[in-house]
């Protein structure tokens, strides 16, 4: 097996699933999405790279919107720091789900 010093890293391409649960699966017609990364990008990259109807709804002014949870290889978001600090280096998969709130 060969070793990578870390300067290698940002140029190692990778995939990342991103599973969509709930009412976020009627926005595509797939709930399971494989997209690939480089070692250098961010979470918020990565959900850069959504189709756009799904982007629209999961991203706020470029931000994560408040009404997603976002889990990172099931840590949820907010336990890992910023989501455009988050490297997306080694990450396997990210969940969203939609935070359901009745009245």
């Amino acid at each position: 097996m060969r070793s990578m010093h870390l300067s290698e890293g940002s140029d190692v391409k990778q995939r990342v699933v991103i599973r969509i649960l709930g009412p976020l699966k009627e926005l595509s017609e797939n709930s399971v999405f494989e997209l690939e990364a480089s070692g250098d990008e961010s979470v918020l990259d990565v959900l850069r790279k959504l189709p756009e109807k799904l982007k629209g709804r999961v991203l706020e002014a470029d931000e994560i919107s408040p009404d997603i949870l976002v889990l990172v290889d099931g840590v949820e978001i907010s336990c890992l720091g910023s989501p455009e600090k988050i490297p997306v280096r080694g990450v396997r998969e990210i969940f969203l789900v939609p935070v359901v709130h009745g009245g």
